[in-house]
Order: C-alpha cells, then sequence, then structure tokens
C-alpha cells in the first residue's frame, strides 16, 4: 500500500470540522477556485451532504447569472430574441454541469486534499445507512398495523 492510501481519509473516518468559508470565498469556489485548507472538512462535506446534486446546480447558476445578463443587455435584436438566446445557452450550461456532475466534486474534492473516489464512496454509503434505515423502519410500521389488526 503507498503512503498516499494510508494518508487519505477514509469513509468511516473522523470527520474534518466544517469551517464555512466566506462569502468572497464562496464566490471564488463557485466559480472553480480552490479554498484554504482551513474549509478543507467543508469541502468534502460541500459534494457529500444529502442535498449535493442541488448544490452542485446552485454553484452552476452563479456561473450562469453573469452569461445570462449578458444576453439581456439592451442590442439590435427584439427582447424576445435575446430571451430565447440567454435561455438556450443558459440550458446548454446547465446540461453540460448534469453531464459533468460526478467530475466536478470529485474534482473539487481532490483539490481540497482527498482521494478521488472518496465523495463517491462516502455518498454510497450514506445511501446504503438510508436504505436500510427506511427499510427497517417500512418493516416496523408493517408489524405495528398487523399487531393492530389482531
Amino acid at each position: 500500500m503507498s503512503d498516499a492510501t494510508l494518508d487519505a481519509p477514509r469513509a468511516d473516518a473522523d470527520p474534518e470540522p466544517i469551517v464555512r468559508p466566506s462569502l468572497g470565498k464562496l464566490i471564488w469556489y463557485c466559480y472553480g477556485g480552490s479554498l484554504p485548507a482551513v474549509n478543507r472538512g467543508w469541502v468534502l462535506h460541500d459534494v457529500t451532504c444529502r442535498t449535493w446534486f442541488l448544490r452542485h446546480f446552485a454553484r452552476w447558476t452563479m456561473v450562469t447569472i453573469p452569461i445570462f445578463c449578458l444576453f439581456m443587455l439592451p442590442l439590435p435584436s427584439s427582447f424576445a430574441v435575446r430571451l430565447y438566446i440567454g435561455i438556450a445557452v443558459c440550458g446548454a450550461v446547465y446540461m453540460f454541469a448534469l453531464v459533468n456532475i460526478l467530475i466536478d466534486t470529485d474534482r473539487r474534492a481532490v483539490r481540497a486534499g482527498y482521494s478521488y473516489n472518496l465523495p463517491q464512496e462516502i455518498r454510497a454509503s450514506r445511501s446504503i445507512e438510508r436504505q436500510r434505515t427506511s427499510n427497517y423502519e417500512r418493516r416496523e410500521r408493517i408489524a405495528a398495523r398487523r399487531a393492530r389488526r389482531r
């Protein structure tokens, strides 16, 4: 085993403290920048929490807003044409974000110092745990209903 794999945190390891970045650093992070080492735990939380999918599209919304505003600038074309083109371009950007969602989130974790497969391992283990909890609760509800019917 190499030293890099020994140093990489595992999905079951104690989590690092989550220190939220300041607004300026958060905007920089949305546009693809790296955060300082103090925000390392927050980056892992950002790409592995239950709402990681929505957070990814919120980051891309920060990218598409200026693009859309550029298309809405007063130009010789009509408002409807500018609106249509702005929506079409932003839709293409969102499609790009959807296609590259796993690559982008894994890249952010790697830049924070984690191994490239750690976010997927954490998301998978949490998903399995949620499924097991859901199944257990469903079985409990079924058993309670059966007990009431007797």
